[in-house]
């Protein structure tokens, strides 16, 4: 399942997805209601499994060109290189489409190290918080273990931080050491999740943007009072286990000349720092980071293709595949999210090469500055064609979409859809995705979900989804992770997905109405 470049042993350990419950199956009535055409799944099965290019696609995005931070060199160049790729797979209208004004500087870290050099050498985990400033050359000196969460901890050491390498936090300690670091949903999850009859709390556009401008001004606060002080270098603790670095940023979307240079470090390596501090060991370390600003454009770009509708009637309406291009600025970006945009960009490979005709226009859209918690680039799309999620306020445009599919749950294979509280699209769904349980998707839960790019959407009220994607070790080992890399990419999992989505693609962009429960 693992490309043959890199195949790894642990990844062995997962086991391929059993047959779903019987109690899953799609009512008799449900699948005979709505039309599902066998004849192109097949071609699509065929095309998808045997002549795939999606895994080609991952790995070029993160691997070759890198982590493509919000802004970055990078990132233009994973836009330009998506365009045009997707011009190559026959779409049309194939385009960096601005959305906005981008918040923040372009940034990219050309060399940064963390290196302990007494009592003994050792070359320390560490990656610098995205947006940081260059320490003066290399700072050498004393760690001083210190514990600030608010501008009441910083009184306590008033006057003693000045040109210091400042060990802000406690070490973490890792309790999942004897659990598995990767799994696939067992049949009980899934079945659970398909007999949900409580959806949750409806998820809204407010939920998950709300409260980020707070945090950024509390992160800008305790930046500046750091700053103020004269620490010379930030080092804090990573969250992950297993020599993982799960790192973090700076804020996104100010001027952060006034934070100092910052450093998440391995747990590990952490604690192994702090001991030495704690023991009277005089550890001595040496921190550099240097970078680059990049302020020529700050204009934000989403990248936009399509195949166009062929009836007459429905092809101005669009239905939506997308994910966000963007990543964090450790690893390559593989699983989070080049997995879900590759399996977009071959969805709609797929319904080219196959000859799909829909009858509505199928839009891939690939977001800028989705991991900086407001979702700018999809927020901006749909606020310049469909209408303000904050506001209500509503555009012509809105009444031509017709759906938004949105793939960022990892890089694991579909096992379902949530369909975010409308249960009259069960059977719709159900359907679509019957002719796909032999490869483990046919589960349909009611549960609604948020925390990606389908929520600027369904704030303006547009049918919008994300998939049920086995989680793999996305949540140990790969999120916004030093180990976000191509080489733990499942390849049989990215052509399944890719698979499935281009089914559900053809199948909504062909239905004779509207999605049931669509206002």
């Amino acid at each position: 399942m693992n490309p043959t470049r890199s195949r790894l042993l642990f990844l062995a350990l997962l086991a391929a997805p059993a047959p779903l419950s019987a109690q899953q199956a799609v009512p008799v009535a449900a699948a005979a209601s709505e039309r599902v055409d066998a004849a192109v799944n097949a071609r699509i099965r065929d095309e998808g499994l045997n002549r795939s290019r999606v895994m080609e696609t991952a790995i070029y995005l993160s691997d070759v060109i890198g982590p493509r931070l919000a802004g970055s060199p990078q990132y233009r160049r994973a836009a330009e290189w998506s365009r045009d790729r997707l011009t190559s797979f026959g779409l049309a209208n194939a385009a960096l489409e601005p959305w906005g004004i981008r918040r923040g500087r372009g940034w990219e870290a050309t060399r940064h190290s963390v290196e302990l050099v007494a009592p003994y050498y050792a070359r320390i985990v560490a990656y610098p918080k995205a947006w940081s400033p260059a320490t003066e050359g290399v700072v050498r000196g004393e760690p001083v273990l210190v514990s600030i969460r608010n501008e009441a901890d910083l009184a306590k050491y008033r006057g003693q931080l000045r040109g210091r390498i400042v060990l802000n936090g406690e070490a973490t300690v890792d309790s999942t050491r004897f659990a598995a670091t990767g799994r696939r949903f067992t049949d009980a999850e899934l079945d659970s999740l398909a007999r949900l009859t409580d959806p949750g709390s409806p998820r809204d556009y407010a939920d998950d943007s709300g409260g980020y401008a707070d945090r950024v001004r509390q992160r800008n606060r305790f930046a500046d009072l750091l700053r103020e002080e004269g620490v010379a270098a930030l080092l804090e603790p990573g969250r992950g286990a297993h020599g993982v670095v799960v790192s973090g940023y700076q804020a996104y979307d100010s001027d952060v000349s006034g934070a100092v240079p910052a450093f998440v470090v391995e747990a590990g390596d952490y604690a192994r720092l702090v001991n030495l501090v704690r023991l009277g060991a005089a550890p001595t370390l040496e921190v550099e980071l240097r970078t680059r600003e990049t302020t020529t454009d700050t204009i934000g770009y989403n990248v936009v293709a399509e195949i166009p509708g062929s009836d007459p009637r429905l092809r101005d309406e669009v239905v939506i595949v997308g994910g966000h291009l963007d990543s964090w600025n450790v690893g390559t970006g593989a699983a989070d999210n080049a997995a879900g945009v590759a399996v977009a960009m071959e969805a709609a490979r797929i319904l080219r090469a196959v000859g799909a005709q829909p009858k509505r226009t199928i839009r891939v859209a690939l977001w800028d500055a989705e991991e900086h918690e407001d979702y700018y680039g999809s927020g901006g799309y749909v606020r310049k064609h469909f209408g303000d999620p904050e506001t209500g306020r509503l555009l012509p445009g809105r009444r031509r979409s017709a759906a938004y599919f949105n793939i960022d749950n990892g890089a694991g294979r579909i096992r379902g859809i949530y369909l975010q509280g409308n249960a009259a699209l069960r059977p719709v769904f159900s359907a679509y995705l019957e002719p796909f349980r032999d490869l483990g998707a046919s589960t349909v839960t009611l549960k609604n979900t948020g925390s990606t790019d389908h929520m600027p959407f369904v704030g303006v009220g547009i049918p919008a989804f994300t998939f049920i994607q086995d989680p793999l070790d996305y949540g140990t080992r790969t999120h916004h992770s030093n180990r976000d890399v191509a080489a733990l990419l499942l390849e049989d999992d990215l052509k399944q997905a890719a698979v499935v989505v281009a089914s559900v693609l053809i199948h909504t962009a062909n239905r004779d109405g509207a999605l049931p429960g669509a206002r």
